[in-house]
């Protein structure tokens, strides 16, 4: 089974009522000479799925686009659940194996923005919440990372 991590702060689960809700709504984006983005040659002229999903490394939810952000490495799910260890939040782990059953697409890079954080970009084929069919369990951890029991 391959698994993805999915970590945030006990507010944003609260937010979203324990859900993986994307911030925006489109599967494709066009980027903008707006400061955000390096004209590097990772995005390209109009919109692309690719787009998206570099908009979302860079800020989640950029262009509406409707990724969510997920790493291989669970210390920095942790990282990020916990605000680099300075509160208490949520673990999601997902089989990425049932992402084809349950409609959910994965996109990663070769050369991300953020390489040590493995991300992986998920969406839901139409664009909507991650099905929870997908999640194989969820904890809260502590200020300190530990999982509370």
């Amino acid at each position: 089974m391959k698994l993805l991590y999915r970590g945030v702060s006990k507010n944003l689960d609260l937010t979203l009522n324990g859900q993986i809700k994307p911030k925006g709504f489109k599967s494709k984006v066009t980027a903008y000479h707006d400061g955000k983005i390096k004209h590097d040659g990772t995005f390209t002229h109009g919109e692309s799925e690719n787009n998206a999903v570099r908009a979302q490394q860079i800020d989640s939810g950029l262009y509406n686009n409707c990724f969510v952000s997920t790493t291989k490495n669970l210390k920095k799910a942790i990282e990020f659940a916990t605000t680099n260890y300075s509160e208490a939040g949520w673990i999601y782990i997902i089989n990425s194996n049932a992402f084809k059953t349950y409609g959910v697409i994965s996109k990663e890079f070769s050369d991300p923005l953020y390489p040590d954080e493995i991300e992986v970009s998920i969406r839901d084929k139409n664009c909507e919440n991650i099905p929870i069919e997908v999640i194989i369990e969820k904890y809260e951890v502590d200020s300190s990372g530990k999982r509370k029991t």
